[in-house]
């Protein structure tokens, strides 16, 4: 049923503002007395109302043609905050400008308006508008419309398309009140924790990277080869944070956990403390990598809970600290 109601939507929608509805009566009346009177001139006042709205639907629908839209994340988005999105209208394949194109993207819990006002046959034109999702997870594809009043504002011609999208909502990071109370601030030997630093020891040379620091030079093999020369050091053994997302209970208090565990990870991130995440026996992300940030972030944002699974009491988010 729904397949055959798209089949025979219409293409545009139409909606009359109050000018427009002016304009009409308008036209009606000065038809209604030109028929009714036989005056000349009252038949040429009709033949240009007539010809305008014509006109305004020819034109019009000039805009609308072609016109297509993108989207990206212009920030991180998590769940029931305010994130940018940007929104680029494209009229690449238009031979006709596109005027006063307004925008309406259904993609959290109010709509984003995001308006055009002109953009040139070839050319895409892009803006940042704030929008706030409302639910974790992919997000592949954000209803919208595109509508116009060119040219006189009296009738207002839009359509529906489905925007790609293939944005990741992260879940709502929980409160800081509500955080683990415990988590690090510094390693054992007073140091920041940082996952991946050299270690003390080293194993031989290699070439220099911009971003070696000085200190590492390695001055006789450097005058040896002729070419500066750093010391490559033993990965040093880092302690990290194990956390562990359970996929068992009830779904709200599954998203707890995954609200809680996005306040951790982020909160660590801040405090450069490494960790490794698990949802359920899964690793997710690891401590030397540099990428976990946001590794940890997509698969707590499209994590599915198993309700078969057994969740024992007391498990938390954050393990015993470990060695990777």
């Amino acid at each position: 049923m729904i397949s055959t109601a798209r089949r025979f939507r219409l293409p545009r929608h139409l909606r009359v503002p109050f000018a427009g509805r002016a304009f009409l009566l308008v036209t009606l009346g000065i038809g209604v007395a030109a028929v009714n009177t036989g005056n000349n001139l009252l038949y040429l006042a009709l033949s240009l109302n007539l010809s305008l709205i014509l006109l305004s639907g020819v034109l019009s629908e000039g805009t609308l043609r072609h016109v297509t839209l993108r989207v990206r994340l212009a920030s991180e988005a998590f769940a029931g905050e305010e994130a940018s999105l940007a929104v680029t209208c494209s009229a690449e394949a238009k031979r006709f400008p596109g005027f006063s194109l307004v925008a309406i993207l259904r993609a959290g819990e109010s709509p984003a308006t995001v308006r055009f006002p002109d953009i040139a046959p070839g050319t895409t034109a892009t803006r940042v508008v704030r929008f706030r999702p409302s639910l974790r997870g992919e997000l592949d594809s954000i209803p919208a419309s595109i509508s116009t009043r060119f040219p006189f504002s009296l009738f207002e011609k839009s359509f529906e398309l489905a925007v790609p999208a293939g944005i990741i909502v992260y879940p709502r990071p929980s409160p800081p009140a509500t955080r683990c109370e415990d988590l690090p601030v510094v390693a054992p030997s007073g140091r920041s924790f940082r996952a991946g630093r050299i270690g003390v020891f080293p194993r031989g040379v290699r070439e220099h990277l911009p971003a070696d620091p000085v200190r590492d030079i390695h001055w006789k093999a450097t005058a040896r080869t002729g070419r500066w020369m750093v010391k490559e050091r033993e990965g040093e053994a880092t302690p990290g944070i194990d956390l562990r997302v359970e996929e068992g209970g009830t779904k709200e208090a599954f998203e707890a956990r995954l609200s809680e565990a996005c306040g951790t990870v982020l909160e660590l991130e801040r405090r450069a403390v490494p960790f490794r995440l698990r949802i359920g026996d899964r690793i997710c992300a690891e401590a030397h990598d540099p990428e976990r940030r946001s590794k940890a972030l997509a698969a707590l944002a499209t994590a599915q809970s198993n309700p078969a699974t057994s969740t024992m009491a007391g498990d938390g988010q954050v393990g015993k600290p470990w060695t990777a």
